[in-house]
């Protein structure tokens, strides 16, 4: 055994070599999953954070606030994972909201605007299915006294 592995000294480095690199590899995937499960959860966290800002009223007074629904429908332009149902639950919210005024009118014009920049980043086959088409209105929260 020993003389076989004195006259492959050179194969012995080279599958050490080899050994090496690939336990350097799979950790550095380890290191790239853990990290993209971590983004995952943060953007999951961030999505379902920025719905409630827009269709939940303030819990200390119950009112909501239309600067803070605002910066919600436009925070959820970053979120391209979630464009799909944020299309779909912006459309929805759009038809129950539009055609009152005030400040729920700025409001809708951010919808309008987020809706065109997320149909940019949507596939054609889901623009046509949920952009360019009417899509039924579910029953959620309708805004509340803007202050």
């Amino acid at each position: 055994m020993v003389q076989w592995l004195e006259s492959h000294v050179g194969l012995v480095g080279v599958l050490g070599a080899l050994t090496s690199a690939a336990v350097f590899l799979l950790k550095v995937w380890q290191f790239i999953d853990v990290r993209r499960r971590e983004q995952r959860a943060r953007e999951f966290d961030a999505f379902h954070r920025l719905i409630k800002e827009l269709v939940s009223p303030d819990e200390k007074d119950g009112a909501t606030r239309a600067d803070r629904q605002i910066a919600a429908v436009f925070e959820l332009r970053h979120l391209t994972r979630y464009y799909e149902v944020a299309a779909r639950i912006l459309v929805s919210l759009r038809e129950q909201w539009s055609g009152q005024g005030g400040n729920i009118k700025r409001l809708v014009d951010e919808m309008d605007r987020t809706l065109s920049h997320i149909r940019k980043g949507l596939p054609r086959k889901l623009r046509a299915e949920i952009l360019d088409r009417k899509v039924p209105v579910l029953p959620s929260s309708t805004p509340t006294e803007q202050k």
